[in-house]
């Protein structure tokens, strides 16, 4: 088994010996994430994480080993959250008694909505999964977690989709939209090339563009 693999299997951070200890590291994690939503993973620093929290770095380093096990950590907390979000974006008894167009519009409505408030934390964690093997699998973990929810959701339409082949249908939309919006609020590179004054009205033809292929019919046009 290789390091990285090891690195893998085994916990971010090390385990407190104390329930204060514990305490002290959820204020350094919120710390951490309150940095990256301000200043982005390149203004991510262990000292200032340390002075906003008010826990010393020689306790953080009891903790993890540096920076880098610091931002991993703190990504474990953030997608936890973001577990959470997936959960009440997609959960069918929001979008009970709705059609297929009334759910895709409001489904990529809210994909946008939960995207910008998370975009600054979000496109950190995705500019560091660059150079950060770590970062980007647990990263793609999440982003397949939504993939399915939201695929499963738009499935349970099944009988109003016209496109033969639905589970590839509802696929393609969710990443035509998650790559627009994505590109829209500059997830991936810096935050001031965000394009957010134009997401309302992307978002809206992001929802067209999805209730017009899922309900055509595709291949079977064609015949």
């Amino acid at each position: 088994m290789t390091s990285s693999a090891r690195r893998s299997t085994q916990p971010v951070a090390r385990a407190p010996k104390q329930e204060r200890s514990q305490k002290s590291f959820d204020r350094v994690l919120d710390s951490s994430l309150e940095l990256l939503a301000e200043r982005g993973y390149a203004g991510f620093a262990l000292t200032e994480v340390s002075r906003r929290s008010g826990v010393s770095t020689g306790s953080i380093y009891v903790r993890v080993d540096g920076k880098d096990d610091l931002l991993r950590a703190a990504q474990e907390r953030f997608l936890e959250t973001m577990a959470g979000e997936h959960a009440r974006l997609t959960d069918p008894e929001r979008y009970e008694g709705k059609d297929l167009v009334q759910v895709v519009g409001e489904l990529i409505s809210g994909l946008a909505t939960m995207l910008l408030r998370n975009a600054r934390v979000l496109g950190a964690f995705q500019q560091r999964a660059v150079s950060d093997p770590l970062v980007a699998r647990a990263g793609k973990v999440s982003y397949m977690d939504l993939v399915g929810r939201f695929s499963e959701l738009l499935l349970g339409h099944r009988d109003e989709i016209a496109h033969p082949d639905p589970e590839h249908a509802v696929v393609s939309c969710f990443q035509v939209a998650y790559a627009a919006l994505a590109r829209t609020l500059a997830l991936d590179v810096s935050q001031d090339a965000a394009e957010d004054h134009e997401l309302a009205a992307i978002t809206e033809d992001l929802g067209l563009m999805c209730i017009a292929f899922l309900t055509w019919p595709g291949a079977d046009a064609k015949n």
